[in-house]
């Protein structure tokens, strides 16, 4: 048996497999930083809306918040908060559930820290460090500097908009689309309206705070039989929102919509 020839095949065999995982580690790598490189609208639009929270201010308290998100086809979903500074988490997380401008290609779970500093050395410094998935990828950090103490733009805005009066508007979380499915499969019809086959739009008013939750639901023009305390509850149980936006921050708003109402098929 000539051992010298056994021996070198074994090693090459080694080498090669020893080095697939780490030719496989650097293409994971090569495209996390590729994918990296089309947040860069994503992080100009957070530096822009994001504000120093008004409670941090007061209380002299400087950290970082950590947010996970999905991404679908370029629409974020699911943003959840992973850290939090005092009051800073809530307006983020709707800011990056309402940003829309990336692109339909990208997809993949990720995380990102928006890193509140004071210019001031004498301030708390919240420092922990969240656990976060091995599969999320982290993109770089987005900083948001303060002079200290409150300012006006930071005081909470607890007026009510109207639609065309703010700079992004409520949506859905998943649009309209994922609106229309959710009264499809939430709006059962009534006896009596099942009995006199009564169909057609029962319009609503309602607000949407600044936090998102549904409130003042009000039917505007009904279709009676029923239906119309019907579609009522169903505004009101139905999920959070995505606020809308105005000078950076999250504000109220209040409109009309309506739900259609088809009589289930026979």
């Amino acid at each position: 048996m000539n051992y010298r020839k056994l021996f070198t095949l074994n090693v090459l065999f080694l080498l090669l497999t020893t080095s697939l995982p780490i030719f496989a580690q650097n293409v994971s790598d090569s495209e996390k930083e590729q994918q990296k490189s089309q947040f860069i609208g994503f992080y100009k639009y957070l530096a822009s809306n994001v504000h120093y929270p008004s409670k941090a201010l007061l209380n002299n308290l400087q950290g970082t918040t950590t947010f996970l998100f999905n991404v679908e086809n370029g629409q974020i979903q699911n943003v959840e908060t992973a850290l939090d500074l005092e009051g800073g988490s809530e307006n983020v997380k709707n800011l990056i559930s309402a940003y829309t401008g990336l692109s339909k290609t990208i997809s993949g779970k990720y995380c990102i820290n928006i890193i509140f500093e004071m210019q001031s050395q004498q301030n708390r410094l919240v420092q922990e460090k969240p656990v976060i998935p091995t599969d999320y990828i982290m993109l770089k950090n987005v900083t948001v500097m303060a002079m200290g103490g409150p300012s006006k733009q930071n005081v909470l805005d607890i007026s009510t908009y109207k639609i065309e009066e703010v700079d992004t508007p409520p949506n859905f979380p998943g649009g309209y689309k994922a609106l229309q499915e959710y009264f499809f499969e939430n709006i059962k019809y009534s006896e009596e309206a099942l009995k006199n086959k009564v169909e057609g739009k029962v319009y609503f008013s309602f607000k949407i705070d600044y936090n998102g939750n549904v409130k003042d639901v009000k039917i505007v023009r009904g279709l009676g039989a029923g239906l119309d305390e019907i579609v009522k509850k169903v505004i009101k149980d139905c999920p959070k929102w995505n606020a809308a936006i105005k000078n950076g921050q999250t504000v109220s708003t209040k409109f009309s919509y309506f739900a259609e109402c088809r009589l289930p098929n026979p």
